[in-house]
């Protein structure tokens, strides 16, 4: 807005925010296998031919992970085409393909990471709000708004679209404890805890009324 010639002034953004999760996942430090998860409708812009890419170059690397995959395909053509991916990278026996579900939150609670591979087309993704405020950390792709959300190293790590090496190093970082798993855990809550939950969006808009009204 303020580059369109808008006065910086008058513009204010206040975030999306999702509530605290009452049953989050536990703060158990991940064993073996860990649980790599992501939430989508898949098709091509979220990047999940990446993702298994990623998850070929961990296995390749010795490291042991499991993908857990939340959601419907747009077609039944992409869904034949990721898992032949699959199947030719030798990994479909690391992936659980979980399909629709209309209870995320419960599903949240069963993995040690969110991973968001997205290629393009995110503005701010409600779904690594919602992993924050369940206490998974998060390893996204840095497109538009997910960086305004996850600081690098410190609440999760970001990657560059696309690159399924760069995806792998991220989510090596945390397996192999080259990042604190639980200080990411808590810097996460803490910061969608101050600035993306229900209640900061509250306090937000109410700010703008007030401001406004006075």
């Amino acid at each position: 807005m303020a580059e369109s010639g808008y006065d910086g002034d008058r513009v204010t953004v206040v975030p999306n925010g999702v509530p605290t999760s009452a049953n989050g996942r536990d703060d158990r430090l991940p064993t073996a296998p860990w649980i790599l998860g992501t939430v989508a409708l898949f098709r091509p812009r979220k990047g999940t031919e990446v993702l298994i890419e990623a998850l070929a170059k961990l296995k390749a690397r010795g490291v042991d992970v499991r993908l857990r995959a939340v959601g419907g395909f747009e077609t039944t053509a992409y869904q034949s085409q990721l898992k032949s991916l699959a199947e030719e990278l030798d990994v479909a026996s690391q992936i659980d393909w979980v399909g629709f579900t209309d209870d995320v939150p419960s599903e949240l609670t069963k993995m040690d990471l969110f991973v968001l591979p997205s290629l393009f087309g995110e503005g701010l993704p409600m779904v690594i709000l919602e992993a924050m405020a369940a206490g998974v950390p998060n390893v996204a792709t840095q497109l538009l708004g997910v960086p305004e959300a996850i600081r690098d190293g410190i609440d999760g790590v970001l990657t560059e679209p696309g690159d399924a090496t760069d995806l792998a190093d991220g989510i090596h970082r945390i397996v192999r404890g080259d990042l604190n798993w639980y200080s990411l855990r808590e810097s996460a809550l803490r910061r969608h805890d101050n600035h993306f939950s229900d209640f900061s969006m509250a306090r937000g808009v109410a700010d703008v009324y007030q401001k406004l009204l006075r």
